[in-house]
C-alpha cells in the first residue's frame, strides 16, 4: 500500500521538477588561445621539408601569372621561393633581382642556391667573374647537391681552379650518380670502360652503372630549381 502511494508521488516530484524553468545564466565570453602544432608533434617533417612542399605547390600551377604570384605570397619567408624566383631571374636576365633572391636562400641556409649563384660568379653575369667564389659555392654544397658535385667534379678532374685531384673528381661523379644523376652516370661509364683520366679500366663498375642507366629512374635532380 505504501508503495503505491510513493511511487505516484515521486513521479509526480520528479515531473513537476524537470518542467521548472532554470534561470538563464549568460557566461562570460572567454578567447581560447590560438592552438599551434608543436614543431616535435609534426610527425617527422623538418622546416626544410615543409618549406620545399609549399614551393611544390607553386611549381605544379600552369598558368604562369599565377605560378609567380604564388612564390611571391611566400617569397619572405621561403627559401625554396627565394631560389625558384632566382634562377627564373636568371633566365630572364634581371641578374640584379638573381643576386637578390639568391642570397636570400643562401641566408635561409638554403645549399642548392650555391649552384645557380656560383655560375653566376664563374661566367660574370651581373658580377664581376670570381672563380675562386665559384670553387668555395660548390665546395660548400657538393654533399648535399647533386649537381653541385657533378659540377664541382669538372674542377678537379681538369683542374680548373685548383690542383688535378681524379680521385676527388671520381669520388663526386659516385655521390651524382648515385642520386640518379644521369651526366655522372654516363661520365662514370666512360671513365671505368676507357680509362679516362689515367684511371685503369674497370669492366665491372662500368657494367655496374650501365645496369642503373637501364633501370632509367628519372633524373629528377633539376626539379629543384625550376620555378
Amino acid at each position: 500500500m505504501l508503495k503505491k502511494f510513493i511511487l505516484p508521488c515521486l513521479l509526480i516530484f520528479l515531473f513537476s521538477a524537470c518542467s521548472l524553468k532554470m534561470p538563464e545564466v549568460k557566461m562570460p565570453e572567454v578567447k581560447m588561445p590560438e592552438f599551434k602544432m608543436p614543431e616535435f608533434l609534426l610527425f617527422g617533417k623538418d622546416k626544410n621539408t615543409i618549406a620545399l612542399e609549399k614551393a611544390n605547390i607553386c611549381q605544379e600551377i600552369e598558368d604562369m601569372d599565377n605560378k609567380l604570384f604564388c612564390y611571391k605570397k611566400i617569397l619572405n619567408e621561403n627559401s625554396y621561393a627565394q631560389l625558384r624566383m632566382g634562377t627564373y631571374s636568371v633566365e630572364k636576365k634581371d641578374y640584379k633581382k638573381a643576386l637578390e633572391y639568391l642570397n636570400q636562400a643562401i641566408d635561409n641556409k638554403n645549399a642548392y642556391a650555391n649552384l645557380a649563384l656560383a655560375f653566376l660568379y664563374y661566367k660574370g653575369d651581373g658580377v664581376e667573374k670570381d672563380i675562386d667564389k665559384a670553387f668555395k659555392l660548390l665546395s660548400d654544397s657538393s654533399n648535399i647537391d647533386p649537381t653541385a658535385a657533378y659540377q664541382l667534379s669538372r674542377f678537379y678532374l681538369q683542374g680548373i681552379n685548383t690542383k688535378i685531384d681524379i680521385n676527388k673528381g671520381i669520388d663526386l661523379l659516385e655521390f651524382a650518380a648515385s642520386k640518379n644523376m644521369l651526366p655522372a652516370q654516363k661520365m662514370l661509364v666512360r671513365i671505368y670502360s676507357e680509362g679516362m683520366f689515367l684511371q685503369e679500366k674497370n669492366p665491372k663498375k662500368a657494367k655496374q652503372w650501365e645496369d642503373e642507366i637501364k633501370k632509367d629512374i628519372k633524373d629528377t635532380n633539376f626539379d629543384i630549381y625550376k620555378i
